[in-house]
């Protein structure tokens, strides 16, 4: 583990230890916005007064939505009169507005990776973390406290198989075993490049290089890995909607999905389960765009989502790891169960490094184009 992992694996640690006491009970009943609305009264519509009532925000759909929805977009406009109009946007149709000049976007909920891009075209403004109202910025981590990008939640990728398939245990544990296809049969699901990064990390690791070593990335020796799984790739998925479309309709029975997307379906009974070994972390971010129409809402709406309370809340909905250290005080000890950055799992994983995807997304697309079409 690296020490990042070591440092982040300490407050989470410190911070599961301190909600289990008295205290957190009564701080739960007695300043929780979304369950009692205690700091909801606090405050009126007429406090947020702005030339605008509404704020757009990026939107992917899902489980996901419906989570932030409940959690934090209903909340939030019954607090401050500010309405959340929901823009299904993908990374290129992001870039082809700011290029053009005409964002009709104001808020963005992406992954780092894609924001660490964003940002390198200049299409990001500052957070205004001197002018929270909600959250003390002091709480957030502090790697994901960024000039231009806060991180929102952690979400991972983890190996999921079907238990009708794979039973008594009987299922792979690393991705070694995963690429293993004689001794563990069946058609695999793992991620398309247009997600903005594919699974070089776990092919390195299926060829035997350590969690430590995965960066910087041989690409070379991560495609020819890929290769030898590739037969056995009933689909490449580009969105979190068809990863498990495809698991559901047992069309594969084991992939490489987004772990809250995966929950949510064995939430419903599906015959899924997730193997928490070798788990890639990855990190959703808050941005807010230049030029956006409403970037004063903006900034109020990261505000409000960040507080640990909310942050809490949304773990109810659907499983993935606040970025607010005091969060996990209010987490519910069968949600902490299912999420990522559980300190019991987070021994087990590595942190994706956005800035290597960032640095050499362009090589790895020339050589992904070719390869999966079946030219390389």
């Amino acid at each position: 583990m690296n020490k990042g992992n070591e440092k982040q694996q300490g407050f989470m640690q410190s911070s599961v230890d301190e909600g289990v006491n008295a205290e957190r009970r009564r701080l739960i009943k007695q300043t929780s916005i979304i369950g009692a609305g205690a700091l909801l009264s606090a405050f009126s519509p007429a406090v947020f007064a702005a030339p605008s009532k509404e704020v757009i925000v990026r939107g992917i759909g899902g489980s996901y939505q419906e989570a932030l929805e409940n959690a934090v977009y209903k909340p939030f406009t019954e607090l401050t009169g500010i309405k959340v109009i929901i823009q299904p946007s993908t990374a290129a149709q992001i870039m082809a507005m700011i290029k053009a000049g005409r964002v009709t976007l104001d808020v963005l909920d992406i992954g780092d990776v894609t924001q660490t891009n964003l940002n390198a075209a200049g299409a990001l403004m500052p957070i205004n973390y001197a002018g929270m109202k909600f959250t003390n910025p002091d709480d957030i981590i502090p790697e994901v406290r960024r000039p231009n990008m806060v991180g929102n939640l952690f979400f991972s990728t983890v190996m999921v198989y079907n238990t009708d398939v794979f039973r008594d245990g009987n299922h792979p544990r690393t991705w070694a075993e995963f690429w293993d296809a004689e001794r563990f049969p069946g058609l695999r699901t793992l991620t398309d490049l247009r997600t903005s990064s594919t699974e070089l990390e776990f092919a390195l690791l299926a060829d035997g290089v350590d969690m430590k070593d995965i960066y910087p990335i041989d690409i070379k020796r991560a495609f020819a890995s890929l290769s030898q799984i590739k037969p056995h790739v009933v689909k490449w998925w580009d969105t979190g909607a068809l990863s498990v479309q495809l698991m559901e309709r047992k069309e594969a029975v084991l992939g490489a999905l987004w772990n809250g997307r995966a929950q949510a379906l064995i939430d419903q009974g599906a015959p899924l389960a997730i193997e928490w070994n070798q788990i890639k972390q990855q990190l959703q971010c808050w941005s807010v765009l230049k030029g956006s129409p409403n970037p004063e809402n903006a900034q109020l709406l990261i505000d409000f989502a960040l507080q640990p309370e909310v942050q809490a809340k949304i773990t109810q909905f659907i499983a993935y790891g606040p970025t607010n250290k005091k969060a996990f005080q209010f987490v519910r000890p069968e949600d902490l169960a299912k999420l990522p950055s559980n300190p019991e799992y987070y021994l087990r994983s590595f942190v994706q490094n956005a800035q290597w995807w960032t640095d050499n997304i362009e090589e790895v697309g020339k050589i992904w184009q070719p390869w999966i079409l079946g030219q390389g």
